[in-house]
Parts: structure tokens; C-alpha cells; sequence
């Protein structure tokens, strides 16, 4: 059974008293790896007793990594605790009433259908930093700065609030991105919307158009919203049947006013060039592009 099933059983089956725990280890992980007994007793308000109750409960079912390796016995959450706690909170926002099958898996990321307690269906992007290497992720997203201490979870929870804000302030714009409903931690719910990757695509039958429409929406992204996707290339672009297109996966956008918006921008556009040059011999001035976002004279 894949994780967040797993993760959405809990959420049934687990009493408040576990929930309000799993709560406290990560109140307690603002100063603590590994969350002692007393920290975490403090955090949910409970007598030591019940708290290790609920911690022997929690860490039997494999929800819990305990360490006694640190001069102390200490807890942490695992990413199915965490799916447990975001799910939980959706679904008494009444965001969310149950999870779906799977849309896609990404580098960094999982899609499933989800549905709302209106019957409809969303999609749930649940945010899975650490895939990739610490590095690389501390080096290409800015919202991490200089932290030295930040663990896959707290970073998770960044990239979701990161992508719902970019969200939202893009939905006035009309482009057909996701629409944003609600985001707790790493998880972020939002609206389907159809489409084929670009990169999975085995021909277009009007590059040309498909091209001018990614730089138009570019330019708006950057001149009405200002924001620089950050990320853009050929695997963060949907096509649908009728040739619309639609800008995915905004984590790492920045500000149009950031110090780097120039190469922030033109990196963005060199990803779309090599594409389009190389299947569809078809290309453009970037130069113009930069020009016309008043980023060159």
C-alpha cells in the first residue's frame, strides 16, 4: 500500500490524543533533531505516562523514529507522520474528504486525485523535498537562505507554502494554472486541470504557436504578477487537445525585483530555446524577450 493510503487510514484510525502527539514532536523539532520524552510531554500538555504511552503506540506502528544514541531517548517524525498531520488538518478544514489514485510522481513531488467533501474531484501535490541531493536543493531554492540546521520535512513544508502562494497570486491572471484551494505543511490541494507534458510529446503540429503562447504567458508572469517561474522548461509545460497550454510546479519562482531576475529570467528562456531549437528547429530572440520585460534597454 503506497505511503499516503496508508497515511489517510491513520488518519481514521489514529485517536486525537496520538494526533495531538505527533503534534508535539514537531512543536519540539524547532530546537531538537530527535524530540526528547519531556519536550514532547510539554509540547501536547500531557502527564509522562500518557506520553509514552502514546509514543510506544505511535512508534510500534512505524510512524515514529526513536534514537537513544544522543545521551537521551528522542523522537522524530518520518514523512508518513507528516502526511498524517497535513491530511488530518485538510480534512477538518473540510478541504479534503478522502485520496484518490496517483496523477504523476516527480524529482521532488507526488500527485494524487483527492476528492472534496462536495464530491468533486481536486488534486493533491503532497511535496517530497529529499529526493535529491541537500546540496543541490539548498543551492537553487532561495527560501532555505542560510539555515544550517533545517530538516526534509521543514523544507517540504517551504516548497508547499512557496508553490500555494505562487498560486495564488497567479490565478487572478487567468492562464489556466492549478487553482489553489488550501495548503497545510507539504501538501498543497488544487484544482485539475488537463494537459499532456510537453517533453512526452512525439510532435506538435504548430510549434510556432505553442511557443509564442509559453513567452506570452512568460511575459505576463513577469509584467502583471511579477514573478519568474524559475524552473521553466519542457517538463513543467502541459499541452492540452486544443493546444492550451498550462505553467505547472512553482516552487522556486522569485520576484521580478529580485537581484538575479536577469539570469533567473534568461535561464528560464535558454530552457525553452534549447527545446524548441533542437526538436522543432524553432527559436526566438531572448534579447527581445528581456527587452520587452524591461529588463534590458
Amino acid at each position: 500500500m503506497a505511503q499516503i493510503y496508508r497515511a489517510a487510514n491513520f488518519v481514521r484510525e489514529l485517536e486525537p490524543e496520538d494526533i495531538r502527539v505527533l503534534v508535539g514532536i514537531e512543536l519540539g523539532h524547532r530546537r531538537f533533531s530527535h524530540v526528547p520524552i519531556e519536550q514532547i510531554s510539554f509540547y501536547c500538555r500531557y502527564p509522562r505516562p500518557e506520553t509514552q504511552f502514546r509514543l510506544d503506540k505511535l512508534h510500534k506502528l512505524g510512524l515514529l523514529q526513536r534514537s537513544s544514541q544522543l545521551g537521551y531517548i528522542g523522537y522524530q517524525l518520518i514523512f508518513e507522520s507528516y502526511d498524517i498531520l497535513a491530511l488530518n488538518a485538510l480534512g477538518e478544514k473540510e478541504v479534503i474528504k478522502a485520496v484518490g489514485s496517483p496523477i504523476g510522481k516527480g524529482k521532488e513531488s507526488d500527485v494524487y486525485f483527492g476528492q472534496s467533501p462536495d464530491g468533486n474531484e481536486i488534486a493533491l501535490k503532497i511535496h517530497r523535498i529529499g529526493r535529491t541531493s541537500f546540496r543541490k536543493v539548498r543551492k537553487l531554492r532561495n527560501y532555505i537562505k542560510n539555515r544550517k540546521h533545517i530538516s526534509w520535512l521543514y523544507v517540504s513544508r517551504l516548497s508547499a507554502e512557496s508553490e500555494f502562494a505562487a498560486l495564488q497570486r497567479i490565478e487572478p491572471l487567468k492562464l489556466d494554472t492549478p487553482k489553489p484551494f488550501a495548503q497545510n505543511r507539504h501538501i498543497v490541494a488544487m484544482g485539475l486541470i488537463d494537459g499532456q507534458e510537453l517533453s512526452t510529446i512525439p510532435q506538435l503540429e504548430n510549434p510556432r504557436e505553442i511557443l509564442d503562447e509559453i513567452l506570452m504567458q512568460t511575459e505576463r508572469f513577469f509584467l502583471e504578477a511579477g514573478m519568474i517561474h524559475c524552473d521553466l522548461c519542457e517538463f513543467n509545460i502541459l499541452i492540452n487537445p486544443d493546444n492550451e497550454i498550462r505553467i505547472i510546479d512553482w516552487p522556486q519562482w522569485e520576484e521580478s525585483t529580485h537581484p538575479n531576475a536577469f539570469s533567473y529570467l534568461k535561464r528560464d528562456l535558454v530552457n525553452i530555446q534549447t527545446f524548441f531549437t533542437k526538436n522543432y528547429n524553432t527559436t526566438f530572440e531572448i534579447d527581445e524577450v528581456l527587452r520587452s520585460c524591461k529588463l534590458i534597454d
